[in-house]
């Protein structure tokens, strides 16, 4: 073989190689739905265009959102809008444009709620009082992700600044939270603190709860001191706080709502079958046998004839004799005193 024959089949050989790749090149993945166009789409569709990089792919003529394509090709923390609001269905930490009411188009804001205890105080300087709070997530399908703040204005100060907490859809175990907030008084005057929710990807507060504190002189008292020890361990809002207390624990424990009038009556039945008297020892009536009645029926007649047979009052005075010597009887019948002469 000639050294010009060796050349041309080394051209042979490269032209057909080359030619072979390009042929591997041009056919399409089978795994890319988009071959015309490079994208990276991975959820919905394989290898289409994503702009915003959450793995769903951007909407065509061919894929709309009703297929599957997000919804929201330039949030890349959101993709789905079953309400077609305008408000994205995801909800996880870090979500942008949440929408809390995700099969309700006329409502996306969320809703929560928060009741303290008590809903105002009265202090002196350097006493420390507490409120007691619950905030509670009124909504069905979804869970909320919020920051509880405390705020107070100038003349008290306070240990408690905020949490962060998960709360669970309503039903649900998880879906309120209680937490108690001391506050010690400073300067004499009218103070207020606020409870702030937030919640995420809001700009304002969903609930906030206004509590005055009022803050006066310290006055000592010297008056019956055992007395006031009395009424405040057997006082009836330290009762109340131990029922609210009762009450939320069930709650948050198995998401039953008990109300405390339904705590209430159950203490007052239990009370007062505690009082309850003792059951008869006969529960009916005791039976006698003939020959009893009988004798028991004669014992009472002889009795009777006893005592009429000596019902009658006799008086007895000295014998008198009359001028022809005749005896008076010594026995009559009774006198009422006021006829005797």
């Amino acid at each position: 073989m000639t050294k010009l024959s060796k050349i041309a089949i080394i051209c042979f050989l490269i032209i057909f190689s080359l030619m072979l790749v390009d042929s591997t090149t041009a056919q399409p993945s089978n795994d890319d739905d988009c071959p015309n166009f490079e994208g990276n789409s991975t959820n919905d569709r394989m290898g289409c265009l994503d702009s915003d990089g959450d793995g769903w792919s951007n909407p065509d003529d061919n894929w709309t959102t009703a297929n599957g394509a997000d919804a929201f090709p330039s949030e890349k923390t959101q993709w789905k809008d079953v309400d077609k609001d305008g408000f994205g269905d995801n909800s996880s930490i870090g979500a942008k444009n949440i929408d809390y009411w995700p099969d309700d188009r006329l409502r996306h804001k969320p809703v929560i709620l928060i009741a303290c205890d008590p809903a105002s105080h009265t202090t002196t300087v350097n006493e420390v009082k507490s409120f007691s709070c619950k905030v509670t997530n009124p909504m069905e399908s979804i869970s909320v992700n919020l920051r509880i703040k405390w705020v107070s204005q100038d003349g008290i100060s306070s240990d408690w600044d905020s949490k962060e907490v998960k709360l669970n859809p309503t039903g649900e175990k998880g879906h309120l939270t209680m937490f108690s907030i001391r506050n010690t008084a400073e300067k004499i005057g009218l103070s207020v603190g606020e409870v702030e929710i937030w919640v995420q990807d809001q700009n304002e507060p969903s609930a906030i709860a206004k509590l005055p504190i009022l803050v006066t002189e310290n006055f000592e008292n010297e008056g019956n001191i055992i007395g006031e020890e009395v009424s405040e361990v057997f006082s009836f809002s330290r009762m109340h706080d131990g029922v609210v207390q009762v009450s939320n624990k069930i709650e948050e424990e198995s998401g039953i709502s008990i109300p405390t009038w339904a705590i209430y009556t159950l203490l007052v039945v239990m009370f007062s079958i505690s009082l309850k008297k003792p059951t008869r020892i006969f529960s009916k009536p005791i039976k006698f046998s003939k020959s009893y009645k009988n004798k028991h029926k004669e014992s009472h007649i002889t009795d009777y004839q006893n005592f009429k047979g000596t019902s009658k009052v006799v008086v007895e005075r000295k014998v008198e004799k009359t001028n022809k010597n005749e005896v008076v009887s010594t026995e009559f019948d009774y006198i009422p005193k006021r006829l005797r002469k």
